[in-house]
């Protein structure tokens, strides 16, 4: 890929930790995240590595107006054309020293200590190879308290299976990792729009990721931002399917075992099955709800669903009155 490296310019003591910032087009947000990470209390030394993926707002201007002010300890990735999430981070990432590593985007904000708590507890568990934490999600521009699709179930450890078969009820910008489990295996650069599962089960297969149910920085809700629109957005929700499902191939290749691989292909399809149900998009449901039955048989839900998936005008009345029921908020189509 072309890109282009901005050192510091006299290097410091061999840092412990490296903090990975990846930016794109958020000039309004990314002051305020590296200067979240700067302002972090740590008994080692640091890095910061902030990849911009050729950003067409000012954001680059920011970025190197922090570089310039802290030299010694920020490093800055510039990509000359777009490579997307996936991209930005292995070349990013590629460049971090230290023997642990932390991730932030860069429209989100850490609160102080986080960094030294997530520290401390990796130091303390050699067992865990991953350590996550709860984040509040804010409004991007009032930052006020917002409500976000996470699972209910946070388990306070769990594994590679766990996740291709439940998905991350965490966010990216929690994650602090052992950087040999990260130097295992290449970041997958042909995964376009869902990146996060794979990178996850690479650190994990072999090892254990721990939950801190502990609010330790914000994660700003943009509107028009990927998550946002791949959850809303019927066209790229197909892209995130295709992705989890080679994710899942992933796994397997990984040495995952197949009823595992299976029961996380059954409910990725299934999610799309709902997703699509409840746009409208008629064919599309049929195919997730059969792709879904025919890679394993994970519940009542998946039963219902396939036993009626000749008729999903009624089926998407009937379902949509139970979300009501059950104080769901309906998807228009």
């Amino acid at each position: 890929m072309d890109t282009t490296l901005l050192n510091p310019v006299h290097e410091q003591a061999a840092p412990v930790l490296s903090v990975i910032v990846l930016s794109y087009r958020q000039a309004e947000y990314i002051g305020a995240c590296i200067q979240s990470v700067l302002d972090q209390q740590l008994d080692v030394p640091f890095e910061v590595i902030v990849g911009d993926d050729n950003s067409p707002d000012n954001s680059l201007e920011v970025i190197e107006s922090f570089r310039l002010r802290y030299p010694d300890v920020i490093k800055v990735i510039l990509h000359e054309k777009n490579v997307g999430f996936s991209g930005n981070f292995s070349d990013t990432v590629a460049l971090a020293r230290g023997e642990y590593i932390a991730n932030i985007d860069g429209d989100d904000v850490m609160f102080p200590g986080k960094l030294q708590r997530q520290l401390d507890f990796l130091r303390a568990h050699p067992e865990c190879g991953l350590v996550v934490h709860k984040m509040r999600p804010v409004d991007q521009d009032t930052l006020e308290t917002v409500t976000y699709p996470l699972s209910e179930d946070k388990p306070a450890t769990f594994d590679a299976e766990y996740l291709i078969k439940n998905g991350p009820f965490f966010f990216h910008s929690s994650e602090m990792y052992r950087a040999h489990l990260r130097r295992r295996h290449p970041v997958d650069i042909g995964l376009k729009s869902v990146a996060d599962v794979a990178h996850l089960l690479q650190i994990l297969m072999g090892s254990q990721g721990c939950y801190l149910d502990e609010e330790l920085g914000l994660y700003r809700v943009n509107r028009t931002g990927l998550t946002s629109v791949r959850i809303n957005n019927p066209a790229r929700h197909r892209e995130c399917l295709n992705d989890v499902i080679q994710t899942c191939q992933l796994a397997a290749d990984l040495g995952m075992a197949s009823d595992a691989v299976n029961k996380g292909r059954a409910k990725f399809y299934l999610t799309s099955a709902i997703f699509f149900l409840e746009h409208g998009q008629e064919d599309s449901f049929e195919d997730c709800i059969e792709s879904s039955w025919r890679a394993a048989r994970i519940g009542r839900k998946q039963l219902a669903l396939y036993a009626m998936r000749r008729w999903p005008r009624t089926l998407r009345t009937v379902y949509t009155g139970l979300k009501q029921m059950a104080g769901r908020q309906p998807v228009d189509a």
